[in-house]
């Protein structure tokens, strides 16, 4: 029978799948956040060197149904500071991404984990994967063991799934009392920490007073997450309730607060003012709007203590000196006080001035400031005379260990003497203020992180998607029209690479402040990544309010960018899609306005179009290509070719040259001419090529221990790949991967990537050198050719382009030119390779002109690797072969793809 999805005993499960020092385990992610660290706080706790205190955030993402979510990985702590080691998914290192089926990740370069999504699963279903799945297989799987840590032990663990579940989940090792209820009373887990403290917890199940009530008080509210206090022998628990309705299970944890309940009561009894800290400390936790739980908080704690006014001041950076300053930020009054808040020497005040000189060192340094002000300094005096106060106590607020600020008590009646036991209350207030600061500060971090983009502020894609969501589902509601614009800058690459990535970042944010000066207030711009942008223009009337937005947004790049002296002039081009003439979808008005860019492009740059059905269809396959190539690398469908180089005098097999495939599912073998441009404009170049030198490098290495020849690879480097600040850094981490000795690495680049920054190529190429590996410049005589550079370039060899060998005859002109280029190479003391090399007259000419090393079809087309390991292992090549057999092994003109 066919599986019912909207059975509710089906669910989706998502999977972490860990291994540190203390073996593998397995943790169902379930809520909506997890942090993982090695502090015991976290909710993933784990136990290796290198990982963070607080290490990293995972956070759920729900969609519209939500039954349907995902995961995004966030590396760093709550303070918004990345971990020390960092994190990495699938080999890359990262700030924050959203979590795919399969992902391996790398906290730290030790502890590995595994991130899977499970089909809708009955609970008996989940089981029997458990049982049949392989953990360890999964975790470890790609992964060098010399870079993880292996459990030592005598035995292997058991992976059983009732055991591994308790093996993998942190409640085990929690030393509060844990345990889990479904909605029929039975119970279905008991952490240790339970069993210790509560024997008769299973024996009494539903009867036992922490589950006595909790079935009950879950279905009648409407929070999953719920607490109570429960009585149990005599001993005071906080009970934290966490209503699991996916799984119709009732989670609890319980905290012994027996004592802190003592010292509460006969605090309570003694000074009722801490019962207003109480109160208005709940007003902080409790209360979302932080502004309105600490509004609230203020006028419990000024009512039951009496006072007259409760000012909060935050220290700040004076807006003209740029030196600490400190303004009101929160106030209560109580009846007939007047307000402070808006009086100019309560806002914007420096330390330094009289009234505040002591203020900040005796705050700065943890004391207070309590009496009567007629005691004061007169400028102090001065100041609260105005204020009509008589009496003060000031106590700090610490945030992070930072003087954050200060509260102040005022007395306006009486010349009142605070004592110690209220000083010490005040303190109390205080921290309660620090730790809602601090969680504000926190929860801020977690949800800029999340949805907007780090370096210009604006909403990330995540958000982007969410809002045109909303924004299409208005539109059908009311019969609205939208826009969606698709902009990215044309030849930003260009600025990137010539004066650097910092000068790049910049632009990128003027560029975001531009455009949202552009926008009306409803709109919304995202950065897309990289150069690129979307907009959305909710509500317009027709489509002419888009293009004039369009024609406004390119107007305003008109005016020259000045960044660390540089004038810089840019263009953008901006394909528009309206709802609901060119989509009904928002996948499918962001294709269409993708391809309305592209037309930009193709009819010049720096002009906006409006999608039409009838544009060019190369266009739209192109943007089909491109998006395929976006997932090209997961999918496994590249694939590289090897075609061998030989020494004309051996006649052995000297290296091979790696040449990139794209196996497209549905269109077969797409050529490089046609899928390495599209690579280029959206940055995959790099992804790429780090691809290509791994696979490569690795593959030499096996052909070197197979056929013990001491063989060298040739790889092909792009000018984003070459102009890359990681270029080094990357090149150094493969070769340390795969083991491969640097001296059998070439890298090929062109004469057009060396010639477009030569001081920044001379140094990147003396940085590969150093490291032992060869230079060879590639296509050698198509571009300026010029000595100049041939000096001043450190190179080892040159590889005469094949369109020369393909002209190459008996003609004395040809050979002179090869004969020269051979001559040039020889004086500077260049290895020199000879490129396509296709027929046996080209082979003898070359013989002849005593040239070094050749490669081609009459040598061997490029060959995928098993039919080049047969080659290898027979040694050399035979390329002694008569004219007939050349006509026979030579493949079709149209199969010639280098």
């Amino acid at each position: 029978m066919p599986t019912d999805l909207n059975d509710p005993q089906r669910k989706i499960r998502h999977l972490l799948i860990l291994e540190d020092l203390d073996g593998f385990r397995l943790v169902p992610l379930e809520e909506s956040s997890y942090f993982l660290g090695r502090d015991l706080t976290n909710s993933i706790v784990v136990r290796s060197q290198g990982i963070s205190r607080q290490h990293a955030l995972f956070l759920r993402v729900t969609n519209a149904d939500p039954n349907s979510y995902g995961f995004m990985l966030i590396d760093g702590n709550l303070q918004g500071e990345p971990s020390t080691n960092g994190t990495s998914v699938n080999g890359e290192k990262c700030a924050s991404t959203k979590l795919n089926h399969g992902d391996r990740i790398v906290f730290g370069r030790q502890m590995k984990a595994k991130y899977l999504v499970l089909g809708a699963l009955t609970d008996l279903e989940f089981g029997d994967f458990c049982k049949n799945f392989d953990f360890e297989e999964a975790v470890t799987r790609d992964i060098n063991p010399r870079e993880t840590f292996v459990h030592e032990g005598d035995e292997p663990p058991s992976f059983g799934a009732t055991s591994l579940v308790r093996l993998a989940s942190f409640p085990e090792i929690l030393p509060s009392p844990m345990f889990e209820v479904n909605l029929k009373g039975d119970l279905t887990y008991i952490n240790p920490a339970a069993y210790n403290a509560f024997p008769s917890l299973q024996v009494l199940g539903v009867d036992h007073p922490t589950v006595q009530g909790l079935i009950a008080l879950t279905q009648s509210s409407k929070q999953k997450i719920l607490s109570r206090e429960v009585t149990v022998d005599e001993q005071v628990y906080e009970q934290s309730i966490h209503f699991i309705s996916e799984n119709g299970l009732i989670r609890c944890c319980l905290s012994d607060i027996t004592e802190r309940k003592k010292v509460e009561a006969e605090l309570f009894k003694r000074d009722r003012l801490l019962q207003s800290v109480a109160e208005a400390t709940t007003h902080l936790l409790a209360n979302g709007s932080y502004e309105e739980a600490i509004d609230a908080a203020l006028a419990q704690f000024g009512t039951t203590a009496g006072v007259d006014r409760i000012c909060i001041s935050e220290n700040h950076v004076h807006a003209e000196t740029h030196r600490l300053a400190t303004s009101i930020r929160y106030e209560w009054t109580g009846p007939q006080i007047a307000s402070i808040r808006h009086l100019e020497h309560r806002q914007n005040q420096l330390y330094s001035n009289p009234h505040l000189q002591r203020w900040y060192t005796t705050l700065a340094g943890g004391a207070a400031i309590s009496g009567v002000t007629q005691s004061f300094s007169t400028a102090e005096q001065t100041v609260f005379s105005q204020e009509k106060v008589q009496s003060v106590l000031a106590v700090p607020i610490i945030v992070k260990n930072n003087f954050w600020g200060f509260v102040e008590l005022h007395d306006c009646n009486d010349h009142y003497q605070w004592s110690d036991q209220e000083e010490a209350i005040l303190r109390t207030m205080a921290a309660s203020v620090s730790a809602a600061l601090e969680r504000q500060d926190k929860d801020e971090i977690i949800h800029r992180q999340a949805f907007h983009d780090a370096l210009t502020g604006l909403p990330n894609r995540v958000l982007f998607a969410e809002r045109l969501d909303h924004a299409l589902t208005d539109a059908r509601r009311n019969q609205d029209n939208l826009a969606v614009m698709f902009m990215d800058l044309d030849k930003f690459k260009t600025i990137n690479d010539t004066l650097g990535h910092s000068v790049g970042d910049e632009l990128l944010k003027e560029v975001a402040n531009r455009l949202q000066h552009c926008l009306r207030g409803g709109d919304t711009v995202a950065r897309w990544g990289g150069d690129e942008f979307t907009l959305l223009l909710a509500k317009i009337r027709t489509i002419a309010d888009a293009t004039r937005t369009a024609q406004r947004i390119l107007d305003a790049f008109k005016e020259v960018v000045k960044i660390d002296h540089h004038e810089i002039y840019i263009n953008a081009s901006i394909g528009i899609a309206c709802f609901p003439d060119d989509g009904q979808e928002a996948e499918v008005l962001l294709q269409n306005a993708d391809v309305a860019l592209y037309q930009c492009k193709e009819q010049g740059r720096g002009i906006f179009q409006v999608y039409d059905a009838d544009m060019n269809s190369e266009a739209t396959e192109l943007f089909a290509l491109q998006n395929n190539l976006r997932h090209a690398l997961e999918r496994q469908e590249f694939m590289l070719f090897y075609q061998p180089q030989i020494n004309l005098q051996s006649g052995e097999i000297t290296g091979l040259e790696a040449l990139i495939r794209w196996q497209h599912p549905e269109q077969g073998l797409v050529s490089p001419a046609t899928f390495i441009p599209l690579a280029e404009e959206s940055d995959l170049i790099v992804q790429i090529g780090k691809w290509v030198l791994e696979v490569a490098c690795q593959q030499i290495v096996e052909w070197q221990r197979i056929s013990g020849l001491p063989l060298t690879i040739s790889v092909n480097l792009s000018a984003r790949q070459f102009y890359d600040p990681t270029l080094v850094e990357t090149i150094s981490q493969v070769l340390r991967q795969t083991q491969l000795d640097p001296k059998y690495l070439e890298l090929e680049i062109t004469e057009t990537i060396a010639i477009k920054n030569i001081p920044l190529a001379q140094q990147v190429l003396k940085q590969l050198q150093g490291m032992g590996i060869k230079i060879a410049m590639d296509d050698f005589g198509t571009g300026f050719s010029s000595l100049n550079y041939l000096t001043q370039l450190p190179l080892d060899t040159l590889k005469i382009d094949q369109s020369f060998i393909k002209r190459l005859t008996s003609d004395a002109k040809e050979l002179e030119v090869i004969n020269a280029v051979l001559s040039l190479g020889r004086g500077l003391h260049l290895s020199v390779v000879a490129e396509g090399v296709d027929t046996p007259e080209q082979l003898e000419l070359l013989k002849s002109l005593k040239c070094e090393t050749v490669q081609g079809f009459l040598i061997s087309p490029p060959l995928p690797v098993l039919e080049a390991t047969s080659k290898l292992q027979a040694k050399s090549l035979q390329y002694q072969m008569s004219e007939q057999d050349i006509k026979q092994t030579l493949p079709q003109p149209a199969l010639l793809v280098n």
